[in-house]
């Protein structure tokens, strides 16, 4: 037999503890997980060269480069561009394959 107070108390403790570990460690990772954003972000945009020009090709007209750089949006402000980017990865679309056009 069990004495008062013994097992049982110090084990829902330790669940309540344990929990508020998890919890702190999870909101720990949002600030990390936002700096990994800008600098992917940034990492991305950085890249030399105009991607809507590579996009369109050798071949293609200033107008043709003007149409590509509106629909990927490359025309709006840098903050719009990440927040739409944000955005998009966090609901699971990363966008049109270059190589499957998907």
């Amino acid at each position: 037999m069990r004495a008062p107070g013994h097992g049982g108390e110090k084990r829902g403790e330790g669940r309540i503890v344990m929990l508020a570990y998890i919890t702190r460690r999870l909101l720990a990772t949002i600030p990390v997980m936002a700096v990994v954003a800008v600098f992917v972000f940034s990492m991305l945009r950085l890249t030399p060269g105009d991607p809507a020009a590579i996009i369109a090709g050798a071949a293609a007209t200033s107008q043709d480069i003007v149409d590509i750089r509106q629909k990927l949006g490359l025309d709006r402000p840098i903050v719009t561009q990440f927040f739409i980017w944000i955005t998009r990865v966090l609901s699971g679309d990363f966008g049109e394959s270059f190589f499957y056009k998907k």
